[in-house]
């Protein structure tokens, strides 16, 4: 893999090795100045350079982590020892064990910011053997999919991002690959705004029109989301075959022939900034980490079905939804979170045996096949009784899952907020009514204390004022999540719904007011949902 740098060339050359979970060294040359970076099983691990100021030592005294004089002693030590640069400084007590991480994921970046800024030059891939150890020092710290962007957002003549979005009047999607489409980066107000246009049905062109953006900043937004995969055009569908003349009919209505409609995915929630201060605080004891660990322990004696949380009655729909949202919590990006850096190996083999399960289980030949191996031994016969099943009862089982409700509630009082997670996901399954929205909003309260898991709370939320739009709990969870995340309009919206139904809601108020938003309400004390209700008609 080789070929000739120019704008806009490196963030698809760094898309395919990260996609592909490609490992060996990308090198990049222009006359005499060679810079590279490593990658291994698709993530960048360091970076090297013949540039003496952009070496990590160099660079770590340019933005003040290091002094030149500690440098040089390290340096010298080095070179007696036969040692890395990173171990020494260690061993001198210059910089900690995970500070070596941060300066070598702050040289990867200074190194690609660099050739991001190349017009001219080579680059080339040379593929190495991922079993072998890693020659050097490595870090885990950088986003690929973050430096990916970076890439796409330096290039910035319009023609040039014109040229690689290609033919604009395809229909985007979200990728179908969760590996791309759950990446964890942080997205700017205009690809918020792509992102949340993209629902399977509007093509480039129609989605750049409607955003109130001048076109160039929202093409570069859609040409850095294309770029990290988050977004795709979908296939184009297949020509259809020209139709045989029409016989004549003698008289009589005209039959009318049914033309199938493609099913079209929801249109995606616009991903809130990641709080990357707030994961770096994130203790070592965190749920989360039980969840992976939990998870990793039981990879060998799960089924497929077990693994995705279905019955083998599991229809093709449910595999896919199973699938998607258990790759959305393993995904590898993870390991960029500092309390789940030692798991980055478990997550990996976690999201591999998710990805197997899916493949096996939504292809009927091969399902089929699975399970006929892994069906259940017959128990041995009853001459003197024959067992049946009794026939679901939904009754019954909205029951039960109130009382599991109810129960997950009191764990979450407890702060067992893990376990009150594992109690209220199955139980929302079969629950209905009442219990159905209580639990969804329990289960939103748990998963907020975790900030990996904020989306999967707001969704949840969502959910329950889609039902129920005059549900206040709601709106007010909503408002801290986004007040947390720096969506301070968000949260604002959402406080100020909070008072229209509570007018003398005090959290609310003071909260609005802490924003530096006052809160809105009519004359006479009359809220603007209550003016509504008395002037319809």
């Amino acid at each position: 893999m080789n070929g000739a740098l120019g704008e806009g060339v490196l963030p698809g050359v760094l898309r395919e090795l990260y996609v592909g979970r490609r490992s060996g060294m990308l090198a990049f040359r222009r006359a005499e100045e060679r810079r590279g970076v490593r990658f291994r099983k698709g993530h960048i691990i360091h970076a090297d350079s013949s540039a003496r100021e952009d070496r990590m030592g160099e660079v770590l005294v340019r933005y003040g982590r290091l002094t030149a004089p500690d440098l040089k002693r390290a340096i010298g030590f080095a070179l007696r020892d036969g040692k890395r640069l990173g171990a020494v400084l260690v061993e001198l007590g210059l910089l900690g064990a995970d500070q070596i991480e941060d300066a070598l994921a702050l040289h990867v970046h200074e190194v690609l910011t660099k050739v991001f800024g190349w017009k001219e030059g080579t680059y080339e891939f040379a593929v190495e053997d991922d079993s072998e150890p890693v020659p050097g020092d490595i870090t885990l710290k950088v986003s690929t999919g973050e430096l990916i962007l970076e890439a796409a957002r330096s290039v910035t003549d319009p023609d040039v991002v014109r040229y690689y979005l290609g033919d604009i009047d395809r229909v985007l999607g979200l990728a179908s690959d969760p590996l791309l489409r759950f990446q964890r980066v942080t997205l700017t107000p205009a690809d918020g705004y792509v992102l949340s246009r993209v629902d399977g049905t509007l093509s480039g062109r129609e989605v750049v029109a409607m955003i109130p953006l001048p076109p160039e900043e929202t093409q570069r937004s859609l040409f850095g989301l294309l770029s990290t995969g988050m977004v795709e055009y979908l296939p184009l569908p297949p020509k259809k075959k020209p139709a045989a003349p029409a016989r004549k009919r003698p008289s009589g209505p005209v039959g009318l022939e049914a033309v199938p409609v493609p099913e079209v995915p929801p249109p995606p929630l616009e991903a809130p900034p990641v709080d990357l201060a707030a994961q770096a605080a994130l203790a070592r004891d965190d749920p989360r980490r039980m969840e992976i660990l939990q998870t990793f322990a039981d990879l060998q004696k799960q089924t497929h079905f077990e693994l995705l949380g279905l019955g083998r009655q599991g229809t093709e729909a449910e595999v896919k939804e199973a699938y998607f949202r258990l790759a959305k919590r393993f995904h590898p990006d993870v390991h960029h979170d500092p309390a789940l850096a030692d798991l980055r190996d478990k997550i990996e083999a976690i999201f591999v045996r998710l990805g197997e399960a899916y493949e096996v289980l939504r292809n009927p030949t091969a399902r089929a096949r699975y399970e006929s191996q892994t069906a259940p031994a017959a128990p041995s016969p009853q001459p003197t009784a024959i067992l049946v099943s009794p026939p679901p009862n939904p009754a019954a089982e909205a029951r039960e899952s109130a009382l599991a409700i109810k129960k997950g509630g009191h764990l979450l009082e407890g702060e067992k907020y893990w376990d009150a997670i594992q109690v209220l996901e199955p139980a929302l399954l079969k629950a209905e009514g009442k219990p159905l929205k209580e639990g969804r909003v329990l289960l939103a309260r748990a998963y907020m204390k975790n900030v990996n898991w904020l989306k999967q709370a707001e969704e949840l939320l969502l959910a329950v004022l889609k039902d129920d739009p005059a549900h206040l709990d709601s709106y007010l969870l909503l408002g801290t999540i986004y007040r947390e995340q720096g969506l301070k309009q968000r949260a604002a919206h959402m406080l100020q719904k909070v008072v229209e139904l509570q007018p003398e809601h005090e959290r609310a108020r003071a909260e609005l007011l802490a924003l530096g938003a006052a809160p809105e309400t009519e004359t006479g004390g009359r809220s603007g949902l209550l003016k509504r209700l008395f002037t319809r008609g």
